[in-house]
């Protein structure tokens, strides 16, 4: 905000519509916020909560109103800081970049994120609903990119007219000789939202495979589980050439800020800027490790074979854990969410007590909900998850103590991460680093604040060894004092050249 407030002429992004919350939450009418229109009810119809998705403006023939969506996102584009989070903006800035004017500066805060957001963004997925709807089964599972740029390339035409037949559809939801403002003073029916969500999906999804079927020069992964039900996904492998674009066109200084983002040759390579033009400024923490400290209590290494053998004893200890902070919140750190479901279950036998303390966050759309309900109740309460790494602001009683089950080394059993790793193991380094970094960043919060970060893998000492030379100094201040502490003084030693 001291940089936007500086330029008078800024575009902020962050990486979640929780962190947009938080912007608008701690300086209000400083900034310009604007989210997704289904972030906003129609003003029409109050009393049928429509989204502005839906709402009148979508509807064949619909007005140029000034629902709520348009008004913010006017507001935005006027205004001198235009704060939204990166999907949002990149979206905007690559299929209607004539919407957004170079500014002076581009802040994109949680820039760890960033090629994960620009992925994410550029991706073509196709869930089993749409895949019925639009090509009448769920597609074949092919070898290759390729050959689902060529069966694309195949359906684009017939997908155009499919988008043209829906328009017609939601025209005929209009009886003849009734007025077209007369009939948009009634709410839509759930047939017509059906068809209005089937329309701007369609949209969306046309937009993407041309992109990928345009795509020829750039490597894709295909990602298409196996299981029932499951959605088929056509992945960039890289972002660098869409990173160039929204970091060279979108204003005239762009500041990548983060906890932590790695050696900056390194992200110049990923994104595609010049490192010799870019300045670092870096600076140690300002908490005492005795603020922040880490408590290694290893139950044995945890990686993808031996997780469900190890499982019991993990359990106990987070057990053991918990008992000892009987009248603090706290925060677990799940593997995923299928072995976050397993340790609750485990505790509802082994302490019901225990068990009875915690919030699981079962899915990203119950994050906002789950964190209400932390911060609310006088309970000690303790969520349990594997997406509150990052982007989660819990100060003070609100976050006493932490666990990190397991390390977060990223998914190999996933195509595209495998793909990625194969192609520059330092990236594979690196993200796991990152991952580590920022779940240790949620124990302490400010000056006054504290809490403590318990580590139950041991695989975090090898962790320590081979990735020392990516990690910051503050972090391995706390990491070297917590094994050392394990091992007894002395008896632990990173080396220089570990």
């Amino acid at each position: 905000m001291t940089l936007a407030r500086w330029s008078g002429d800024a575009y902020l992004l962050t990486s979640q519509k929780l962190l947009q919350d938080q912007y608008e939450r701690e300086f209000g009418g400083e900034l310009q916020l604007v989210k997704g229109r289904d972030n906003y009810l129609c003003e029409r119809y109050p009393d049928a909560r429509v989204p502005t998705s839906r709402g009148v403006c979508r509807r064949p023939r619909g007005p140029l109103c000034q629902c709520p969506y348009a008004r913010a996102k006017a507001a935005a584009l006027a205004g001198p800081i235009f704060c939204t989070n990166t999907s949002y903006f990149v979206t905007l800035r690559h299929w209607h970049a004539e919407q957004l004017r170079r500014r002076r500066l581009l802040v994109i805060d949680e820039a760890h994120n960033l090629e994960a957001q620009l992925v994410h963004a550029f991706t073509v997925a196709f869930a089993q609903d749409d895949m019925r709807a639009w090509f009448g089964a769920p597609l074949a599972r092919l070898q290759s990119a390729e050959e689902y740029r060529e069966l694309m390339a195949s359906h684009l035409e017939r997908l155009e007219a499919q988008r043209e037949e829906i328009g017609r559809a939601l025209e005929a939801f209009r009886p003849a000789r009734v007025p077209s403002d007369l009939f948009l003073e009634t709410p839509p029916s759930r047939e017509e939202q059906d068809l209005l969500v089937q329309r701007d999906g369609l949209e969306n999804a046309l937009a993407r495979i041309r992109f990928f079927v345009d795509g020829e020069d750039r490597e894709w992964v295909v990602r298409y589980p196996p299981d029932a039900g499951a959605t088929l996904e056509l992945v960039p492998l890289t972002v660098t050439a869409m990173a160039r674009d929204l970091l060279h066109d979108s204003a005239e200084f762009t500041v990548l800020s983060s906890a932590f983002l790695g050696h900056p040759r390194v992200l110049a390579e990923y994104f595609g800027f010049d490192a010799d033009g870019a300045r670092v400024f870096t600076c140690g923490s300002p908490f005492a490790v005795s603020q922040r400290r880490i408590v290694y209590r290893p139950v044995g290494a945890l990686g993808r074979a031996s997780l469900e053998r190890l499982e019991p004893a993990l359990f106990a200890a987070v057990a053991a854990i918990l008992a000892a902070h009987p009248r603090e919140k706290g925060l677990i750190h799940a593997p995923s969410y299928a072995a976050g479901r397993r340790l609750i279950g485990d505790l509802a036998t082994r302490a019901p007590t225990l068990a009875a303390r915690l919030i699981w966050v079962g899915s990203a759309e119950a994050k906002a909900r789950s964190l209400e309900l932390h911060r609310a109740t006088r309970e000690p309460t303790v969520l349990v998850s594997p997406s509150l790494r990052e982007g989660v602001d819990l100060p003070d009683d609100f976050l006493r103590f932490q666990i990190v089950t397991k390390m977060p080394f990223p998914d190999l059993g996933d195509p595209w991460t495998r793909a990625r790793r194969d192609r520059d193991p330092r990236w594979y380094a690196l993200e796991t680093a990152k991952a580590l970094v920022q779940a240790y960043g949620r124990s302490c919060r400010h000056a006054e604040d504290h809490g403590v970060t318990y580590v139950l893998d041991a695989l975090f000492e090898r962790l320590l060894r081979q990735y020392r030379v990516l990690l910051p100094a503050w972090f391995l201040d706390a990491a070297t004092s917590a094994l050392r502490v394990h091992a007894g003084a002395d008896a632990w030693d990173g080396g220089e050249d570990a």
